[in-house]
This record gives C-alpha cells, sequence and structure tokens, in this order.
C-alpha cells in the first residue's frame, strides 16, 4: 500500500484526541491491505467457514478502538500493530474451529454453510479489485511453502530473520 507517510501521524493525532472521522480515514486506507492479509491468512479452509470482511471489521473495531494506548506512530508501525492483530484474531479462530471439531462439538459440514457460500459466491469487497484480486490468484497458485513465505515477507512485511525464524529455517536459506 503506498501511503504518504506524512499522514498517518497527523491521522494517529486525530484518532487520539478523540476524532471519530479519523478512524474511517485510516479504515478506508488500510482496508484493501487489511483485507488482502485476512485473505492470505485464513487459506482455504478457515474461508470456507469465516467471511473475510467479517474478521476484517472485528480486527478494526479492536485495533482502532485501542489505538490511543497503542505505540504506532508511523505507517510502518501501524502496519506492523494492524497485521499482528489480523494474525491474532485469525489464529483465534483457527483454534477455535480446530478445538471444537477435536472435541465433536460442531460438525465441520455444518460449520456456517450461508456464509461461506455467500462468501465463495460473490467474493471479497475490494475497493481496489483488480489489484487486489489479480494478487490473491497469484498467491493461491504458489506452492504452501512458497504462499507462506511470501505472506510473513510481503503481506506482513516481516525481516528476512524473522521469516526464518516463523518458519523454523536459518537465516541463511
Amino acid at each position: 500500500m503506498e501511503t504518504p507517510d506524512t499522514s498517518i501521524p497527523l491521522l494517529l493525532e486525530r484518532v487520539r484526541s478523540g476524532d471519530a472521522s479519523a478512524i474511517g480515514e485510516l479504515y478506508e486506507l488500510y482496508h484493501d491491505e487489511l483485507l488482502f492479509a485476512v485473505r492470505a491468512h485464513l487459506g482455504p479452509f478457515l474461508r470456507s467457514k469465516l467471511e473475510s470482511e467479517d474478521i476484517l471489521q472485528s480486527v478494526a473495531v479492536e485495533a482502532f478502538r485501542a489505538l490511543p494506548a497503542v505505540r504506532a506512530d508511523d505507517h510502518s508501525s501501524l502496519k506492523s500493530y494492524l497485521h499482528t492483530m489480523v494474525v491474532n484474531k485469525i489464529r483465534g479462530r483457527a483454534d477455535y474451529y480446530g478445538a471444537a471439531s477435536r472435541a465433536g462439538d460442531v460438525a465441520l459440514a455444518s460449520l456456517a454453510p450461508d456464509a461461506a457460500e455467500d462468501a465463495l459466491a460473490n467474493g471479497p469487497s475490494y475497493r481496489d479489485p483488480e489489484r487486489f484480486v489479480r494478487l490473491e490468484e497469484a498467491l493461491g497458485r504458489l506452492p504452501d511453502a512458497d504462499r507462506r513465505l511470501v505472506v510473513l515477507r510481503k503481506v506482513d512485511g516481516l525481516s528476512s530473520k524473522e521469516t526464518a525464524r516463523q518458519l523454523g529455517m536459518s537465516d541463511a536459506a
């Protein structure tokens, strides 16, 4: 996402001073990037169970509500904070479905069938669909290991060292 780094500190200052319209502006600025991150992290199984937009909105509400207390002062730190929120939200949902499935509490075939059909039929509601749908398609064609690497480096913005750590590899790999 190409965002002038100078506008983010001003928007964050407005959010911290209680300006509700600044939250809307931040949401619009980060909408497509975060929706892409949600979809990249969900993977096919969770994407069939959860609405990407619901995850995005849940993350946005929690993240923007907590912004006054968060140490994010520029595009880079705000992006890192928001992407961490996305990963944590999805991890929580994945843990829920995994635990419920293992406990026999939820029949996998019965999980949100209408929502899954709607999501597959309608697709994501990107503001810039041409760009992000092409990115999703390209990401979907990658082997799993390559896909994970690209998501960590390019979507989440992790350093090569942190990416290697997450993948259980040496930094030289």
